[in-house]
């Protein structure tokens, strides 16, 4: 694959991009937790990442007075997203680190693999939760539904790291050209 300067500098610019669109992302809600239809709970990006306090009680105690929530750890799938966002877009702002697309790939691919992880977490988090009898009551049908900050963060993550693998075999081929390039011509030797 190969592109005109123009055309790098515009695809270069996809990475940092994606990066933004996925901080951005954190500040949008990530899940609703619903019983029937009805939404019980929204949390962000940002709260998963950093803890939260949810606004419901799902336990079964009903005899129990009223007393304050605890504050939920934050979730590694979703600080670690959160980290290789904001990791990303640090590395852009570095200008020698620009063009370290096999660094930036590997944050992208972090992010990504994140993303995906979080979403199973909290699902399986609740199936347990579920299972177990202890702290959801299971006579509620909960449900977890992923929501349209998560997808953005999660498809910006995608195509940054699409980007970054394009850019990155890029290098590589301009690299071995170079390299070929300087090796002086067998046959030429030879004769």
């Amino acid at each position: 694959m190969t592109f005109t300067s123009e055309q790098y500098r515009s695809f270069k610019l996809l990475s940092p991009a994606g990066c933004i669109i996925a901080l951005l992302g954190f500040f949008l809600t990530f899940t609703e937790i619903n019983c029937n239809g009805t939404t019980l709970d929204t949390i962000t990006g940002v709260e998963l990442a950093t803890g939260y306090s949810p606004d419901i009680d799902l336990t079964e105690s009903n005899d129990e007075p009223e007393t304050k929530q605890e504050k939920y750890d934050p979730n590694v799938f979703a600080l670690n997203a959160w980290i290789a966002a904001m990791l990303g877009l640090a590395l852009f702002l570095i200008p020698k680190m620009r063009d370290q697309h096999a660094l930036h790939l590997i944050i992208a691919l972090i992010g990504f693999g994140c993303m995906i992880g979080l979403m199973f977490n909290l699902k399986s988090a609740l199936n347990d939760a579920k299972s177990s009898g202890g702290v959801v009551n299971v006579d509620l049908p909960i449900t977890f539904d992923m929501q349209p900050g998560y997808w953005i963060v999660t498809a910006s993550f995608f195509l940054t790291l699409v980007a970054d693998i394009v850019l990155w075999m890029h290098q590589r081929k301009v690299i071995a050209d170079l390299h070929a390039s300087r090796q002086p011509d067998n046959e030429s030797n030879l004769s």
